[in-house]
């Protein structure tokens, strides 16, 4: 449902505030630099809201958008604006539209910018998930079986339930029903992208928190502990593998999953780097780790004393966790990172217990 490109110097030409006035040189040297960015994408959103602009210029425009909330490509502060604006301006809306329309391109180009929208914003993802159900029903066709020609789009649609899924548990239920179908079939499958096995384990890392009896039952973590232990999967590929093993059988009590991940040295080569990326904002193996999912990869890793001695006896591990437990700013400003700090607490406290980790005293006492 897209038409020819057309001449697309009007598309290219200065931004424009969205009631069409163009933005002078004045008017861009009166605002601080975080208010020019958001006007200029203020004018891409109009092109993509308004009903009259050609489908191929609403593609252009959200590619364009995507582009520009990418991490650290927008400051925090102009990100939050733009998301609130964006949203008062119906670009929701008119991104599900978009995906109603049935057209590959364009759908992929709106449900890769309501992803972008709601990655590490509360109130991106929050609006999202209230429209997540008219996307499931156009995206349901796609998650029942794995098709070649359905890739691209299956890309798309797994980044969404991805972002979706990091911000808001509640919405897991929703999300659920939809990937059900297709998660196993994608780690299995040797002809997918490292990008889509890697997003797929990513959104199992999600949904894994509270939904994790349907993913035993699935055997889930064999399929992971398979692709770990070949070591044939690059670190996109793999994404957070070791996590959702983790997250599925940690306990109280030793068991082979995790002694498996031990033997393997996950405590070197994956828990120490995973935090250590998580306190910087910065990438690991193709994603950003949010402080409550690596949080839980600790919190859940030492309740069982013979795990809490290995991860302690690297020397990195108890002074990353005092320096998050001491940490006062929210690395991605999300909420979701609080709780984060309070697992980490309760796992200095389980080390403690362990006679793993002696507390410093307190000034004064």
């Amino acid at each position: 449902v897209e038409d020819e490109d057309d001449d697309d110097d009007e598309f290219f030409a200065p931004f424009r505030h969205p009631s069409g006035a163009p933005l002078s040189a004045e008017a861009v040297s009166a605002e601080d630099e975080e208010g020019a960015e958001v006007q200029s994408l203020m004018a891409l959103v109009s092109n993509v809201v308004d009903v009259r602009t050609e489908y191929s210029r609403k593609r252009r425009a959200l590619e364009r958008l995507c582009m520009s909330l990418r991490p650290r490509c927008l400051p925090e502060g102009a990100r939050r604006v733009f998301v609130q604006r964006a949203m008062a301006e119906g670009v929701i809306q008119a991104a599900v539209r978009l995906i109603e329309l049935g057209g590959a391109d364009l759908a992929c180009a709106a449900s890769n910018f309501l992803g972008d929208l709601a990655f590490n914003s509360d109130a991106g993802a929050v609006a999202v998930l209230e429209v997540f159900d008219c996307i499931a029903a156009c995206f349901g066709h796609i998650f029942s079986d794995l098709t070649t020609a359905h890739l691209p789009l299956l890309e798309s649609a797994i980044l969404l339930c991805v972002n979706i899924a990091a911000i808001c548990p509640f919405g897991h239920s929703k999300l659920v029903p939809l990937v059900r179908p297709v998660c196993l079939q994608i780690l299995r499958h040797p002809g997918v992208t490292d990008k889509l096995r890697g997003n797929t384990i990513l959104l199992l890392a999600n949904l894994s928190t509270t939904v994790g009896a349907e993913l035993r039952d699935m055997r889930v973590a064999d399929v992971l502990l398979d692709l770990v232990k070949q070591g044939k999967a690059s670190g996109v590929g793999q994404s957070v593998a070791e996590s959702v093993i983790v997250f599925l059988h940690a306990g109280p009590d030793r068991c082979e999953e995790i002694d498996t991940l031990v033997s393997l040295n996950v405590v070197s080569n994956y828990c120490v780097p995973i935090m250590k990326r998580t306190l910087s904002g910065s990438e690991f193996r193709g994603m950003y780790p949010h402080l409550l999912y690596t949080a839980k990869l600790f919190e859940l890793f030492v309740r069982c004393k013979d795990y809490a001695e290995a991860l302690s006896a690297h020397p990195k591990v108890i002074p990353l966790l005092v320096r998050v437990s001491c940490q006062r700013e929210r690395p991605y400003g999300v909420e979701s990172d609080l709780e984060g700090r309070r697992l980490i607490l309760e796992a200095l406290r389980s080390l403690a217990r362990f006679g793993l980790f002696c507390p410093p005293p307190v000034p004064g006492s």
